[in-house]
Protein backbone atom coordinates (compact mmCIF):
# COMPACT_ATOMS: atom_id res chain seq x y z
CA UNK A 1 0.00 0.00 0.00
CA UNK A 2 2.80 2.40 0.93
CA UNK A 3 4.63 1.47 -2.26
CA UNK A 4 1.55 2.26 -4.37
CA UNK A 5 1.21 5.65 -2.67
CA UNK A 6 4.88 6.37 -3.29
CA UNK A 7 4.61 5.44 -6.98
CA UNK A 8 1.46 7.52 -7.34
CA UNK A 9 3.17 10.58 -5.89
CA UNK A 10 6.14 10.13 -8.19
CA UNK A 11 3.81 9.91 -11.19
CA UNK A 12 1.94 13.02 -10.06
CA UNK A 13 5.22 14.83 -9.48
CA UNK A 14 6.41 14.00 -13.00
CA UNK A 15 3.15 15.16 -14.54
CA UNK A 16 3.16 18.45 -12.63
CA UNK A 17 6.78 19.16 -13.49
CA UNK A 18 5.96 18.62 -17.17
CA UNK A 19 3.09 21.08 -16.84
CA UNK A 20 5.44 23.66 -15.33
CA UNK A 21 7.86 23.21 -18.24
CA UNK A 22 5.04 23.60 -20.80
CA UNK A 23 3.93 26.84 -19.20
CA UNK A 24 7.49 28.15 -19.05
CA UNK A 25 7.84 27.43 -22.76
CA UNK A 26 4.51 29.17 -23.40
CA UNK A 27 5.84 32.34 -21.77
CA UNK A 28 8.85 32.32 -24.10
CA UNK A 29 6.62 31.76 -27.15
CA UNK A 30 4.49 34.72 -26.08
CA UNK A 31 7.65 36.81 -25.75
CA UNK A 32 8.82 35.83 -29.24
CA UNK A 33 5.45 36.61 -30.83
CA UNK A 34 5.30 39.97 -29.04
CA UNK A 35 8.80 40.93 -30.14
CA UNK A 36 7.97 40.12 -33.75
CA UNK A 37 4.75 42.15 -33.65
CA UNK A 38 6.22 45.15 -31.85
CA UNK A 39 9.30 45.10 -34.09
CA UNK A 40 7.09 45.33 -37.17
CA UNK A 41 5.08 48.18 -35.64
CA UNK A 42 8.19 50.16 -34.67
CA UNK A 43 9.70 49.63 -38.11
CA UNK A 44 6.67 51.10 -39.87
CA UNK A 45 6.04 53.87 -37.33
CA UNK A 46 9.63 55.09 -37.19
CA UNK A 47 9.85 54.96 -40.98
CA UNK A 48 7.02 57.45 -41.28
CA UNK A 49 7.96 60.99 -42.38
CA UNK A 50 5.20 62.67 -40.37
CA UNK A 51 7.39 63.86 -37.50
CA UNK A 52 7.31 67.45 -38.80
CA UNK A 53 3.56 67.58 -39.36
CA UNK A 54 1.68 69.67 -36.70
CA UNK A 55 -1.20 67.20 -36.51
CA UNK A 56 -1.90 63.66 -35.43
CA UNK A 57 -0.78 60.93 -37.81
CA UNK A 58 -3.60 58.42 -37.43
CA UNK A 59 -1.58 55.61 -38.99
CA UNK A 60 1.30 55.98 -36.51
CA UNK A 61 -1.13 56.38 -33.62
CA UNK A 62 -3.07 53.28 -34.66
CA UNK A 63 0.08 51.22 -35.06
CA UNK A 64 1.59 52.23 -31.74
CA UNK A 65 -1.75 51.79 -29.98
CA UNK A 66 -2.01 48.29 -31.42
CA UNK A 67 1.56 47.64 -30.26
CA UNK A 68 0.76 48.62 -26.66
CA UNK A 69 -2.37 46.44 -26.80
CA UNK A 70 -0.19 43.57 -27.96
CA UNK A 71 2.16 44.11 -25.02
CA UNK A 72 -0.82 44.24 -22.63
CA UNK A 73 -2.13 40.96 -24.02
CA UNK A 74 1.30 39.38 -23.64
CA UNK A 75 1.48 40.59 -20.05
CA UNK A 76 -1.93 39.17 -19.18
CA UNK A 77 -1.06 35.78 -20.68
CA UNK A 78 2.35 35.79 -18.98
CA UNK A 79 0.73 36.59 -15.62
CA UNK A 80 -1.78 33.76 -16.16
CA UNK A 81 0.95 31.21 -16.89
CA UNK A 82 3.20 32.47 -14.08
CA UNK A 83 0.38 32.24 -11.54
CA UNK A 84 -0.33 28.69 -12.69
CA UNK A 85 3.36 27.77 -12.39
CA UNK A 86 3.49 29.15 -8.85
CA UNK A 87 0.31 27.29 -7.81
CA UNK A 88 1.67 24.01 -9.17
CA UNK A 89 5.05 24.55 -7.49
CA UNK A 90 3.34 25.38 -4.18
CA UNK A 91 1.24 22.20 -4.47
CA UNK A 92 4.41 20.15 -4.99
CA UNK A 93 6.07 21.78 -1.97
CA UNK A 94 3.02 21.18 0.22
CA UNK A 95 1.76 17.72 -0.72
CA UNK A 96 4.47 15.78 -2.55
CA UNK A 97 7.99 16.74 -1.49
CA UNK A 98 7.38 16.29 2.28
CA UNK A 99 6.18 12.74 1.57
CA UNK A 100 8.87 11.54 -0.86
CA UNK A 101 12.53 11.35 0.13
CA UNK A 102 14.87 12.96 -2.36
CA UNK A 103 12.35 15.38 -3.88
CA UNK A 104 13.28 18.82 -2.58
CA UNK A 105 13.77 21.03 -5.63
CA UNK A 106 10.70 23.27 -5.27
CA UNK A 107 11.16 23.60 -1.51
CA UNK A 108 14.83 24.52 -1.76
CA UNK A 109 14.26 26.83 -4.72
CA UNK A 110 11.55 28.73 -2.81
CA UNK A 111 13.83 29.03 0.24
CA UNK A 112 16.68 30.26 -1.95
CA UNK A 113 14.50 32.94 -3.56
CA UNK A 114 13.24 34.10 -0.15
CA UNK A 115 16.80 34.28 1.15
CA UNK A 116 17.86 36.50 -1.75
CA UNK A 117 14.84 38.73 -1.25
CA UNK A 118 15.66 39.20 2.44
CA UNK A 119 19.06 40.71 1.73
CA UNK A 120 19.61 44.34 2.66
CA UNK A 121 21.02 44.96 -0.83
CA UNK A 122 18.74 43.07 -3.27
CA UNK A 123 20.45 40.67 -5.64
CA UNK A 124 19.62 40.32 -9.29
CA UNK A 125 16.14 38.81 -9.76
CA UNK A 126 16.08 35.05 -10.03
CA UNK A 127 13.62 33.28 -12.29
CA UNK A 128 11.94 34.65 -15.39
CA UNK A 129 8.90 36.64 -14.24
CA UNK A 130 10.72 39.76 -13.03
CA UNK A 131 12.98 40.14 -16.07
CA UNK A 132 9.90 39.70 -18.26
CA UNK A 133 8.03 42.34 -16.26
CA UNK A 134 10.84 44.87 -16.70
CA UNK A 135 11.24 44.04 -20.38
CA UNK A 136 7.52 44.38 -21.17
CA UNK A 137 7.35 47.68 -19.26
CA UNK A 138 10.25 49.08 -21.30
CA UNK A 139 8.70 47.76 -24.50
CA UNK A 140 5.39 49.49 -23.82
CA UNK A 141 7.18 52.73 -22.90
CA UNK A 142 9.04 52.57 -26.21
CA UNK A 143 5.73 52.21 -28.05
CA UNK A 144 4.24 55.11 -26.09
CA UNK A 145 7.23 57.34 -26.88
CA UNK A 146 7.06 56.38 -30.54
CA UNK A 147 3.47 57.63 -30.68
CA UNK A 148 4.77 61.18 -30.18
CA UNK A 149 6.62 60.93 -33.48
CA UNK A 150 3.16 60.75 -35.03
CA UNK A 151 1.99 63.95 -33.38
CA UNK A 152 0.27 62.40 -30.35
CA UNK A 153 0.71 65.67 -28.47
CA UNK A 154 -1.57 67.47 -30.94
CA UNK A 155 -4.71 65.52 -29.96
CA UNK A 156 -5.84 65.37 -26.33
CA UNK A 157 -8.28 62.54 -27.12
CA UNK A 158 -5.48 60.43 -28.58
CA UNK A 159 -3.26 61.40 -25.65
CA UNK A 160 -5.85 60.20 -23.12
CA UNK A 161 -6.37 56.92 -24.98
CA UNK A 162 -2.65 56.24 -25.37
CA UNK A 163 -1.92 57.19 -21.76
CA UNK A 164 -4.69 54.89 -20.49
CA UNK A 165 -3.23 51.97 -22.43
CA UNK A 166 0.25 52.76 -21.14
CA UNK A 167 -0.86 53.00 -17.51
CA UNK A 168 -2.61 49.64 -17.86
CA UNK A 169 0.57 48.15 -19.28
CA UNK A 170 2.69 49.48 -16.41
CA UNK A 171 0.21 48.21 -13.81
CA UNK A 172 0.25 44.74 -15.37
CA UNK A 173 4.06 44.77 -15.45
CA UNK A 174 4.15 45.83 -11.79
CA UNK A 175 1.80 42.98 -10.87
CA UNK A 176 4.03 40.50 -12.69
CA UNK A 177 7.04 41.89 -10.82
CA UNK A 178 5.74 42.06 -7.24
CA UNK A 179 3.04 39.31 -7.22
CA UNK A 180 0.61 41.29 -5.06
CA UNK A 181 -2.83 41.00 -6.66
CA UNK A 182 -5.40 38.56 -5.29
CA UNK A 183 -4.89 35.85 -7.93
CA UNK A 184 -1.28 35.29 -6.86
CA UNK A 185 -2.41 33.44 -3.73
CA UNK A 186 -0.90 29.93 -3.92
CA UNK A 187 -1.13 28.85 -0.28
CA UNK A 188 -2.17 25.19 -0.25
CA UNK A 189 -1.49 24.83 3.48
CA UNK A 190 -5.09 25.79 4.31
CA UNK A 191 -6.37 22.95 2.14
CA UNK A 192 -3.91 20.53 3.74
CA UNK A 193 -4.78 21.57 7.29
CA UNK A 194 -8.51 21.24 6.57
CA UNK A 195 -7.98 17.79 5.11
CA UNK A 196 -9.89 18.77 1.99
CA UNK A 197 -8.25 16.60 -0.61
CA UNK A 198 -9.90 15.68 -3.88
CA UNK A 199 -12.11 12.99 -2.38
CA UNK A 200 -13.62 15.45 0.06
CA UNK A 201 -14.42 18.25 -2.34
CA UNK A 202 -17.92 19.16 -3.41
CA UNK A 203 -18.81 16.77 -6.21
CA UNK A 204 -20.87 19.47 -7.90
CA UNK A 205 -17.71 21.39 -8.77
CA UNK A 206 -16.61 20.38 -12.26
CA UNK A 207 -13.02 20.10 -13.41
CA UNK A 208 -13.45 23.12 -15.67
CA UNK A 209 -14.02 25.26 -12.54
CA UNK A 210 -10.68 24.31 -10.99
CA UNK A 211 -7.71 26.68 -11.22
CA UNK A 212 -4.96 25.76 -13.66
Amino acid sequence: MAHDKYEGMLAEYGSLREEIMRRQQARLLILGFTLAGVGAVLGVALGSDSSTSPELDHVVFGLTGWGVLLVNGALMLTIYHTQAIERIAAYIRTFIEPEVDGLQWETRWAAFRQGRGARRIPALPMGLSRPLAVFYALLSLAMYATAFSGGLQFSWVAMVLASSLEVTSLLLAADLYVWRSRNWDSDWSRVKSDGRVASGLDRSTGSEDQPA
